[in-house]
């Protein structure tokens, strides 16, 4: 007999018990981790939607820049007489100061300055470096974008590994035009950080993760460092015993205090763990190139963008800053306890400074400055048959005082070839001039006569304007107040010397980042009759509103009809649109609201307004202005439009233009146009 099988009893379930409390706190729990994501989810897509409408918007720019510069080709086809040689005149100096600008494009002048033989030596500025799978390369700035890029193509595969920190946009930015492109397989990363000029969070994780890098380098390593101006925001890095808000807050009270932007950068410098060499300490004993841009000087310099591989042996100078302004007691404990350390601490790379007090290990030189672009613009010069004058590439000062010493020096040089002043005359008005100073040796060297004039001069300058910007400025920009003040103050010169009338001087003014102040232009053209033809026309306007006021003022007295009344009324009002118009142009009211662009758009078709014709506006490039004064001796041929028709022939049997060129009275005349909304 078969066993019959034994049936298992099956097990009760046990009643599963639910804690209405914990699945209360579970449900919290989940909510909270699904509403971080879809705050993570909307940011992205709020980004997303964000860069494709900047996107768009650059796109509209670009065909809007190409449909006004169509527009202005057709309406420059049409010119005649005096309107046409101002148009020959705007496109000889535009194509100076765009060839100036193209060729400090940091993607052009890399590949001029960098060789490398395609084997196993790197030449910079003719220093040989020997490369074996060793070459890294770091960098902080707008320029370090296509500086990388442009040095990464040079040297392929020889790159090992690199990071570039750039400002919030920089890497959209850098999609949008060709010239930014970096390889494909790029080995570099690009890292945005920065909010509003200020350093964040991003800015030191990332400097941190650099010095971290930097550390492992061995002696055979050569570390390339890519450096430009106003990078604060970016090359930011506290020392571990401080926060960045304390930090912050001490620089933020030594400018409430107005303390100069040395002494600023001296206590930012003590308090920063890779400014004042810190970089260079923490890369040896690797080999350290440092490549700069620089508005400030064809030479490098300690000052530039920190200084983080300048030997500065962070003593005593900061507690003595803070001393002077009595914030000792008004920082937190941990910056004073760091600022209070006044023996300079000595590492390995300290032991390698030379007798100058810098490092053997680490060279510097300036990649792209304004000298460059200045050579670039006397070959254009001497192109167009004009004499080029390469005068100061580094000017730095007020706004005013630029325009005066410019219409100084435009003057002694007419003065000089006319012979009404010497090379003494000259060399003493100019040796201490705030903008522009000259030896004796320079004006042997420049001092004009009419054997060396030729077709005329151009005096080429650059630098950096300083501009005091009123409570609420409008638009405009640095180059376009220049052009104003420049055409005001040469306009009195004419009338202290007569003789300076029989010259046709012209003055340009061009930002090499492609925009000037606030607006897309990146400057401005300049004449003497560019402002002095405002005030005549606003006087014509304010009689016509004057004679409207005083009709309708009468026709109220005589109670005449109501409808003539009411007709002289409006014709008044009318009137005073106009003169309002005329008056808010004025150039000493723009100049003071800082609305300079309101003139230059409302007059001439906005001809007088500088456009960069190729290229785009956004060049990654920052080296200053560039400014060039353009001086020629009868070059009008008035069609009596501007002023009174007047054949006259030239008498001076000693100048080599042709003589039968008729010689203006005056010079161009400046057209009211429609005023822009």
């Amino acid at each position: 007999m078969s066993a019959k099988p034994i049936k298992k009893k099956p097990k009760k379930r046990k009643t599963r018990h639910t804690d209405p409390f914990k699945e209360e706190e579970i449900a919290k729990r989940n909510a909270v981790i699904q509403a971080k994501r879809q705050k993570v989810i909307d940011e992205v897509n709020l980004s997303i939607d964000k860069r494709r409408k900047e996107k768009r918007a650059i796109q509209n720019a670009t065909f809007e820049k190409e449909a006004r510069l169509r527009r202005k080709e057709l309406r420059n086809a049409e010119k005649t007489g005096s309107d046409r040689t101002m148009l020959e005149i705007r496109e000889d100096l535009s194509k100076i100061v765009e060839t100036g600008i193209k060729c400090v494009y940091t993607s052009v002048i890399i590949p001029e300055k960098i060789k490398y033989d395609g084997r196993s030596i790197l030449s910079i500025h003719g220093v040989k470096y020997r490369l074996r799978n060793n070459l890294h390369i770091i960098g902080w700035g707008k320029e370090a974008v296509t500086m990388s890029s442009a040095f990464e193509r040079i040297v392929g595969k020889q790159l090992k590994k690199g990071w570039m920190v750039v400002p919030r946009r920089s890497v959209f930015m850098m999609w949008s035009y060709p010239e930014a492109f970096p390889r494909l397989d790029s080995r570099i990363s690009y890292v945005e950080a920065g909010t509003d000029g200020q350093p964040d969070e991003k800015s030191v994780t990332t400097t941190r993760k650099i010095l971290t890098y930097c550390k492992k380098l061995k002696k055979r390593d050569l570390l390339i460092v890519l450096l430009s101006q106003g990078i604060d925001d970016l090359l930011c890095c506290p020392r571990e015993e401080i926060t960045l808000r304390d930090k912050l807050r001490v620089l933020n009270r030594l400018h409430a205090a107005k303390a100069t932007p040395e002494e600023i950068n001296t206590v930012r410098n003590k308090l920063s763990a890779i400014r004042g060499g810190d970089l260079a300490r923490t890369a040896y004993p690797a080999t350290v190139v440092t490549l700069i841009t620089s508005n400030v000087s064809a030479e490098p310099m300690s000052q530039l963008s920190g200084g983080p591989c300048i030997y500065d042996p962070k003593g005593e100078e900061a507690l003595a800053i803070l001393t002077k302004y009595k914030l000792l007691d008004r920082i937190p404990l941990s910056v004073g306890e760091l600022v209070e350390e006044t023996i300079p601490w000595v590492m390995a790379a300290d032991k390698q400074l030379d007798e100058n007090k810098k490092y053997k290990f680490v060279n510097e030189y300036v990649i792209a400055c304004n000298a460059d672009a200045m050579e670039c613009m006397s070959i254009e010069v001497f192109k167009l048959g004009l004499f080029p004058i390469k005068l100061n590439s580094t000017c730095t000062g007020e706004i005013q005082q630029f325009a005066q010493e410019y219409v100084k020096m435009a003057s002694l040089m007419i003065l000089a070839v006319e012979d009404k002043i010497t090379k003494l005359d000259m060399y003493e008005e100019m040796k201490e001039s705030p903008i522009c100073p000259l030896t004796d040796k320079r004006v042997q060297e420049i001092f004009p006569t009419k054997e060396n004039w030729g077709l005329g001069l151009c005096l080429l300058l650059g630098g950096r304007p300083i501009v005091k910007l009123c409570s609420e400025p409008g638009n405009g920009g640095p180059n376009q107040e220049l052009a104003l003040y420049f055409s005001l103050y040469w306009y009195m010169r004419t009338q202290q010397f007569p003789i300076l009338r029989e010259y046709t001087v012209w003055f340009i003014g061009g930002s090499s980042c492609g925009t000037d102040g606030n607006t897309e232009m990146a400057g401005a053209y300049s004449y003497k009759s560019l402002t002095t033809d405002l005030y005549p026309e606003y006087e014509k306007a304010q009689s016509a509103y004057n004679a409207a006021y005083a009709k309708w003022w009468k026709l109220n007295e005589d109670k005449v009809f109501e409808s003539r009344i009411a007709d002289a009324r409006k014709e008044m009002e009318d009137l005073e649109v106009i003169r309002n118009k005329h008056a808010d142009i004025l150039p000493n009211r723009v100049l003071t609201e800082n609305n300079s662009n309101l003139l230059f758009l409302s007059v001439n078709d906005e001809d007088d307004l500088l456009e960069l014709q190729s290229g785009n506006y956004y060049t990654f490039t920052n080296v200053g202005d560039l400014h060039v004064i353009r001086i020629v001796r009868f070059n009008c041929n008035c069609d009596g439009i501007c002023h009174k028709k007047e054949e006259k022939v030239c008498t001076d049997e000693e100048c080599f233009i042709d003589r039968t060129i008729p010689e203006p009275n005056e010079q161009y005349c400046c057209r009211l146009g429609q005023r822009k909304d």
